[in-house]
C-alpha cells in the first residue's frame, strides 16, 4: 500500500458517467466558457443568478439539476477553472430558507449570499446544548411585531465576520424540548448582539461566543412556523453533516498531504516496519473514506436520505485525519513536546492540536454512532 501510494501514485476517486450523457455535458461545457470570458464581477453575478452556486435547488435559486448534471456541473466548473461563490456555512442554512422561507426571506437573502455578499454563522449550540441540542435554553419572548431573545451560543464557527446568522430558540417553555423551538432568521448588527471569538490551542481565533441580550427580531425574520423550528433545523442539521463528512475540514491533513509526508519520510530513511504498516493502515483508511464520501455524496444527490451514511464519513473522516497528524508528529520525535510547533515541517503541529475539535463539532462521535445504530442497524435509540 505505501509503495503504490508513494511511487505509483493514487487512483483517484472520481465517477464515470455513461456516454449518452455528453450531449448534456457539452452544453454545460459551453455554459461554462461563457462565464469564464466575462469580467470578474459580472461572471459573479451570473454565476449566482444562473443557479450554479447549489444547482440541486428548485429555480430560480438552482437549476433544479438532476444528480448526474450536479456531477457534471462540479466536473466542468473544476475543468475549466472557473470559481463559484464560496458560502461556508449558507451552504447549510441556504436550502432551509428555500424549503421553508417566504418570498420576502428568499429575495431579500438568497441573492445577496449567493453572490458571496452575506457571510452567514448557525446560532445553534450553547454552553449546555450541544449533542443535545433540543435543551437549548435560549429565550424568545412574543412582543409587539416580533420577539425578545436573551441567551448564549458557543462554538459559532465565523460569527465575528458574519453579518446573518441562522437562531434556534425556545419559544414555548411548557411544551416537549423538541416541540417549543422557533428557528430565526437574526441580523448580527442588532442591538443586544455581542460577539466574543475564542483563542484555541493553535492560537487562532475561529469559533466564538455569542451573547444575546434582549435582542429584537421581528416577526418576519421566522424561518417556518413557530414553534416549528426543529424540523427546519433538521434539514439545516442534516447538510452539514453531509457537507463535514463529504469535504476536506481545515482542520485536518488531506490524504494527499500524507502520502507526500510519507513519500519523504520514506526516503530519508526514517521508515522501519511498525511504521510502514500504521502508514499503510492509514492511507488504506482514507481511501476507504473517500469512497464512502463518495457515497453519501451519491445518495443525497439521488434524493435518498444521506443522515445514516453522513455520519459514517463523518466519523471515519475526522477519526483517520487525526491519525494522519498523530503520525506526521510522533516521527519529530522530543522536538514535537519540547520544540516550537510552528517551526515544524508544514502544518503538522497546528493540525495535531486542531484535529482534537473535529470529533466534537458537527455532533461528537458518540452522536454519530448512535444515528448510526439507530438508522442503519435497527438497535433501540439512546435514553
Amino acid at each position: 500500500m505505501v509503495d503504490t501510494a508513494t511511487t505509483a501514485g493514487m487512483r483517484p476517486v472520481d465517477i464515470d458517467l455513461d456516454p449518452s450523457t455528453e450531449k448534456l455535458r457539452a452544453q454545460i461545457r459551453a455554459e461554462v466558457a461563457a462565464l469564464k470570458a466575462m469580467p470578474r464581477e459580472p461572471r459573479t453575478v451570473a454565476i449566482a443568478e444562473g443557479g450554479w452556486v447549489l444547482p440541486y435547488l428548485p429555480k430560480p435559486w438552482g437549476r433544479a439539476a438532476s444528480p448526474v448534471e450536479q456531477i457534471i456541473i462540479a466536473q466542468e466548473f473544476t475543468a475549466g477553472r472557473v470559481k463559484r461563490p464560496q458560502i461556508a456555512i449558507a451552504t447549510w442554512i441556504v436550502p432551509s430558507i428555500v424549503a421553508f422561507g417566504t418570498d420576502n426571506q428568499k429575495q431579500r437573502l438568497l441573492p445577496p449570499t449567493f453572490r458571496g455578499d452575506i457571510f452567514w454563522c448557525q446560532l445553534f449550540s450553547e454552553p449546555g446544548a450541544g449533542s443535545d441540542l433540543a435543551s437549548l435554553a435560549t429565550k424568545a419572548t412574543r412582543v409587539d411585531g416580533g420577539w425578545r431573545i436573551t441567551g448564549q451560543k458557543i462554538w459559532t464557527t465565523g460569527a465575528q465576520y458574519s453579518q446573518w446568522g441562522a437562531l434556534l430558540a425556545r419559544t414555548d417553555p411548557s411544551a416537549p424540548k423538541h416541540n417549543g423551538i422557533t428557528y430565526f432568521l437574526l441580523d448580527m448588527k442588532s442591538e443586544g448582539v455581542q460577539v466574543k471569538p475564542l483563542r484555541e490551542l493553535t492560537g487562532k481565533e475561529f469559533f466564538n461566543t455569542v451573547y444575546l441580550d434582549d435582542v429584537f427580531v421581528p416577526d418576519e425574520l421566522v424561518l417556518g412556523e413557530v414553534n416549528r423550528g426543529w424540523e427546519v433545523s433538521r434539514n439545516t442539521l442534516t447538510a452539514e453533516r453531509v457537507s463535514i463528512g463529504g469535504s476536506d475540514s481545515t482542520f485536518l491533513p488531506t490524504l494527499g498531504e500524507f502520502v507526500d509526508f510519507v513519500r519523504d519520510y520514506r526516503f530519508e530513511g526514517q521508515f522501519d516496519q511498525v511504521a510502514r504498516h500504521r502508514a499503510g493502515q492509514l492511507i488504506a483508511e482514507g481511501h476507504a473514506t473517500k469512497l464512502l464520501n463518495l457515497r453519501s455524496t451519491l445518495l443525497t444527490l439521488a434524493g435518498g436520505d444521506p443522515m445514516a451514511p453522513a455520519a459514517i464519513s463523518k466519523l471515519l473522516s475526522m477519526r483517520t485525519g487525526q491519525g494522519y497528524a498523530e503520525f506526521a508528529v510522533s516521527s519529530f520525535g522530543t522536538d514535537a513536546v519540547i520544540g516550537d510547533t510552528e517551526r515544524l515541517p508544514g502544518k503538522w503541529g497546528e493540525y495535531l492540536l486542531a484535529s482534537r475539535a473535529t470529533t466534537i463539532y458537527g455532533g461528537t462521535s458518540e452522536v454519530q454512532l448512535n444515528i448510526i445504530a439507530e438508522r442503519l442497524l435497527g438497535l433501540p435509540r439512546d435514553p
